[in-house]
C-alpha cells in the first residue's frame, strides 16, 4: 500500500483501515513512508489489533511531519505495541502540521505512559486546532498527561 501511495501524484485524501491483521513493523514502516505526502489534506488511518510497535509509530510521525497541508486527521493506533517513542514522534508531527484544524487520535490498549502522553498533548496545543478528540483508554498515562 505504501509503495502504491507514492505513485499517486496528487493525493489529497487517504482512508485506510487495517483491523485484526498480521501487520508488523516492517509493513507499518512501509505504509508510513507512503504517507509522506506534502499535498495530503485529509488522512483517516486506523490500525487496530496488529503487531506494529514503536518503529511504525516513529515512522508515521516522521511522515506526518511532512504533511504541511494536512487539515483533518483521524488516527487510530489501538491494541498495538506502541509506546512513548510513538507518542513523542506523533506529538512532534502534530506540531509540524500548520494547517491542521481537526484531529481525532485514538490510542487504546497501548503501552503509552505520561512521557508519550505529554508529547501528544504538547502537539495538540495549537491555536489552529478547532476540533480535538483524544482517546487514551487502557494505557499507562497518569496525572502528568491530564
Amino acid at each position: 500500500i505504501g509503495t502504491a501511495l507514492k505513485f499517486c501524484g496528487k493525493l489529497e485524501k487517504v482512508d485506510i483501515c487495517l483491523y485484526n491483521t498480521k501487520l508488523a513493523d516492517d509493513g507499518g514502516q512501509a505504509l508510513a513512508s507512503g504517507l509522506d505526502r506534502p499535498e495530503l489534506q485529509d488522512l483517516d488511518l486506523r490500525i487496530r489489533n496488529t503487531g506494529v510497535g514503536e518503529s511504525t509509530g516513529v515512522a508515521l510521525g516522521q511522515s506526518l511531519s511532512k504533511c504541511f497541508n494536512l487539515l483533518k486527521l483521524n488516527l487510530e493506533l489501538s491494541t498495538t505495541k506502541m509506546a512513548d517513542a510513538s507518542g513523542v514522534a506523533l506529538g512532534q508531527a502534530l506540531h509540524n502540521c500548520p494547517k491542521l484544524t481537526k484531529a481525532t487520535i485514538t490510542l487504546h490498549s497501548t503501552k503509552l505512559t505520561d512521557r508519550g502522553g505529554e508529547a501528544l498533548a504538547a502537539g495538540l496545543s495549537r491555536p489552529e486546532l478547532k476540533d480535538i478528540v483524544l482517546y487514551l483508554q487502557d494505557t499507562l498515562v497518569a496525572d502528568s498527561t491530564a
